[in-house]
C-alpha cells in the first residue's frame, strides 16, 4: 500500500466528515441556507437580501429546535453511512488493512461510535482513524520491503559468486585438458619418414 493508493478512501473519509460536522452545525447552516435560497428566489439586490436575511433570521429563531434536532438525526445518518461506505471501500481496495493488524477493526468501531455521538461527531474521526490505519500499514509494508529487498541483494550477491567459482572451475579444468593435450603432443616422436621427409 502507498499513499497515492490510499488517497481516494482518505478524500471519501473527508467528504463524509464534512457533511457531518456541516448537519451536527445544521442550527447554524439551516438558516444561512435558507437565506441564500430565499435571496436567489427574490432574484437578488436590496429587496433579494432583506428577504434572505428576514428568512433566514425567522428559521433560525422559530425553527431553531426542529433543526437541530434534524442536524443530529442527518449527522448520525451520514456518519453511520460514511462508516459502512469505508468499510467497504477498505475490504474492497485493502482488505490486507484487516487481516495484518486485527486492532484495525477496533479502531474502526471506535471511529463509529464517536461519529454517532451528537456534538462530539464534528470531530473528523473516520478521516484520523483511515489516516492512522494507513499510516501504520504502509510503514509496516516498507519495513517489509527493504527486509526482502536486503535478502534479494544478498541472494543474488551469493549467485554472482556461485557463477564466478564455477567461471573459475571451468577455466581451471580447460587450462588443465589443454596442458596435459601439449604434453602429449610433445612426448610423441616424430616418426622416421616424416623426418626423412622434411
Amino acid at each position: 500500500m502507498t499513499w497515492p493508493k490510499a488517497t481516494p478512501v482518505l478524500v471519501v473519509c473527508l467528504i463524509f466528515d464534512a457533511l457531518r460536522f456541516m448537519f451536527e452545525q445544521f442550527w447554524l447552516f439551516a438558516p444561512i441556507f435558507i437565506g441564500v435560497g430565499t435571496s436567489a428566489l427574490v432574484g437578488g439586490g436590496t429587496a433579494g437580501h432583506v428577504a434572505g436575511t428576514v428568512a433566514g433570521g425567522a428559521a433560525g429563531i422559530f425553527g431553531a429546535g426542529a433543526i437541530e434536532v434534524i442536524g443530529i438525526v442527518m449527522a448520525m445518518a451520514v456518519g453511520f453511512l460514511g462508516w459502512m461506505t469505508l468499510g467497504l471501500m477498505l475490504m474492497l481496495t485493502d482488505a490486507r488493512i484487516f487481516k495484518e493488524n486485527a486492532g484495525n477493526a477496533l479502531w474502526m468501531l471506535f471511529s463509529l461510535g464517536v461519529s454517532e455521538v451528537p456534538l462530539v461527531g464534528t470531530v473528523p474521526v473516520l478521516t484520523g482513524t483511515t489516516w492512522k490505519m494507513y499510516h501504520t500499514q504502509i510503514k509496516k509494508e516498507r519495513k517489509a520491503l527493504k527486509q526482502y529487498e536486503k535478502e534479494q541483494a544478498a541472494s543474488r550477491q551469493q549467485e554472482q559468486e556461485m557463477q564466478v567459482r564455477q567461471i573459475i572451475q571451468t577455466m581451471q579444468v580447460r587450462a588443465a585438458a589443454e596442458a596435459a593435450n601439449d604434453e602429449d603432443y610433445s612426448d610423441e616422436e616424430i616418426p622416421a619418414e616424416t623426418r626423412e621427409a622434411a
